[in-house]
């Protein structure tokens, strides 16, 4: 999410999440913290989306909420977005653009055409009174791209005849040698593997990979095969594509989940959600036994056609090894060439900077070990390395005059979604769930005359994930047992006070599991007064 200001007015480009680490504990979804935003939100012209993935619009339901703007972006873009917003009840005043020129309020932009692992995506450039911005969004530079789009480099070498002051381009794959293969090779990888399988054909990929799709369709339809899409965002983004005819395949090669048990196995292809291992994802359920439609049985062919997002690699190895259990045959992009990214590898990027030639550069997206390896990029290209910045989030650029600097910082953040709970999950929460996965919990209850502070009953400890109660009673018994001894001198002192006896709970049968176990179990003290 980028807010870019001019003369007061705000224009929001972009307005992503993300997806919880392993150590967010039931955390769903990460919205960006726009509390800068808000308090402006009088301020704010509109949202432009440069395309559909989620982590470029997938938190306008939430957005717009808070702040009622138009907003701006290309069919396919807006007709995504569309289909979250009516999930969620919200409703948005979309305003269809198409490439060019676009003028909003104080802001002068051209939309400019690029090649990505989606239709109809496009990057930014913007022309205010103290210089001119190109802001790439996800790119890559595919010289064969599936519809004939590519990344228009055209018009960004002329706009950098009159200068480009500052440059934001993707950093995705700044790691990655050379230059990312065109859509066009897992075509040919597909057809291989097509003209191979015996039975049914399994296909997982992203819902929103709208290229990959139509090949798969196109290569079904090429060996007689019917084809049923499976998952809610699957079958949402293909009736999408298909409405704006990014997505060509003919009714008679499509069938419903509900036809798949009527029609022969080696006349079928199945297009599912489930590449990254989600556990309620499609190809998750099929890989463990579990989808009340699919199975994936001996001699089927399985094919992952997505790389494992960083972090997602163990419940990606878990869904696979499932697959293989169940007899099928699999292909991955570890083993065959299934897939291919969306986004320019070091070669690309150079030729970007090349193309543009900015007199001062931001790496933007990735981590901060591929922003810190475009800026070496950079750097080899000639941009001063006074005039490279990273920024993280919450940084403020300003370009005043042609010139780049920092400015001071802004609030910024993450806010967590819990269920239909958002912002009321934060470090203390996570830290406790964090606390009770790894050692467990012990409540503790103790009945207490209110008068005199005598114990009536207990203590009775309860434990969760500490230790199982059945197997370890002389434990817990001898951990009352100290329990009881340190309450019984608060007794004799007549203490009544519930935060003292509480505190005394806790400390008592801390110190006692701690030397017998060198665990720190979290500990509630329930005490009832009679």
């Amino acid at each position: 999410m980028l807010a870019i200001e001019v003369d007061e007015r705000i224009l929001i480009i972009d307005v992503g999440l993300s997806f919880p680490n392993e150590e967010m504990l039931g955390v769903d979804l990460v919205l960006p913290d726009w509390k800068y935003i808000t308090e402006r939100a009088d301020q704010v012209e509109a949202v432009v989306l440069t395309h559909g993935h989620e982590d470029h619009v997938g938190a306008l339901s939430w957005f717009l909420r808070d702040v009622d703007v138009p907003v701006y972006g290309t069919p396919l873009t807006l007709g995504i977005a569309n289909r979250r917003l009516q999930e969620f009840g919200v409703k948005a005043d979309f305003r269809e653009v198409s490439i060019g020129d676009l003028k909003i309020g104080p802001f002068d932009l051209t939309l400019f055409a690029t090649s990505h692992s989606i239709p109809d995506s496009c990057g930014i450039a913007l022309r205010t009174p103290h210089g001119s911005i190109v802001y790439t969004s996800d790119f890559k530079i595919d010289e064969t791209p599936i519809d004939g789009r590519s990344t228009d480099l055209g018009f960004l070498r002329k706009m950098s005849e009159d200068g480009v002051d500052l440059l934001l381009s993707d950093s995705t794959n700044a790691e990655r040698p050379g230059r990312t293969p065109s859509e066009m090779i897992v075509g040919d990888a597909l057809r291989g593997i097509f003209r191979g399988a015996d039975r049914r054909i399994i296909v997982a990929c992203f819902a929103s990979n709208i290229h990959r799709i139509q090949q798969v369709c196109t290569i079904a339809e090429e060996f007689n095969r019917r084809i049923a899409f499976v998952g809610r965002s699957m079958v949402n983004n293909v009736e999408v594509g298909r409405e704006l005819k990014h997505l060509r395949v003919s009714d008679k090669s499509l069938m419903t989940i509900d036809e798949i048990q009527r029609v022969p196995p080696e006349q079928t292809v199945i297009v599912c959600t489930g590449s990254q291992g989600e556990p309620l994802a499609a190809l998750s359920l099929i890989a463990a036994g579990e989808h009340k439609n699919v199975h994936a049985q001996k001699g089927d062919t399985v094919i992952l056609s997505a790389s494992p997002i960083p972090g997602n690699e163990s419940a990606v190895h878990r869904v696979i090894n499932g697959l293989y259990k169940s007899g099928a045959d699999v292909y991955h992009s570890g083993t065959d060439k299934v897939h291919v990214s969306g986004h320019a590898a070091s070669e690309e990027l150079s030729q970007m900077l090349e193309v543009v030639d900015p007199t001062y550069f931001i790496p933007v997206h990735g981590e901060y070990r591929q922003l810190a390896l475009h800026r070496r990029l950079a750097r080899a290209h000639g941009v001063p390395d006074e005039n490279i910045n990273i920024v993280e989030d919450g940084d403020v650029i300003e370009l005043e005059d042609g010139k780049v600097r920092r400015a001071d910082r802004v609030p910024s953040g993450m806010v967590l979604v819990d269920g239909l709970g958002v912002g009321d999950v934060g470090p203390v929460v996570l830290r406790d769930r964090r606390h009770l996965s790894q050692d467990g919990v012990i409540v503790c209850v103790v009945t207490i005359d209110s008068q005199n502070g005598e114990i009536l009953a207990g203590p009775d400890l309860i434990t969760r994930g500490f230790v199982f109660e059945e197997r370890s009673r002389e434990i817990l018994d001898e951990a009352a047992d100290k329990v009881l001894d340190a309450l019984e001198v608060l007794e004799a002192e007549k203490v009544t006070d519930w935060g003292a006896i509480k505190k005394e709970t806790r400390r008592a049968l801390g110190s006692f599991v701690w030397e017998r176990t060198r665990r720190r179990p979290m500990i509630l003290p329930v005490i009832m007064e009679i």
